[in-house]
């Protein structure tokens, strides 16, 4: 439960982020040229974060408990 709430509090700070950086103009963006590399970045986190601790991808790889 913990975890999850972690996580959630995670994402949520990340939108924010994405929203500051997505919204700023590029001149603003003190190391890139272009918004495109933060956004693309911080959304790889996010997409990882979703996709490991909520559709639980990590299953798809361990070993099946066999049914008895």
């Amino acid at each position: 439960m913990l975890i999850s709430l972690v996580i959630f509090i995670t994402l949520v700070v990340l939108t924010g982020i994405e929203y500051a950086v997505g919204t700023a103009d590029a001149e603003d963006l003190p190391v890139f040229s272009s918004n495109l590399i933060p956004l693309a970045l911080i959304a790889l986190v996010k997409a990882g974060l979703i996709v490991n601790f909520y559709m639980h991808i990590s299953r798809l790889w361990s070993a099946e408990e066999e049914e008895h």
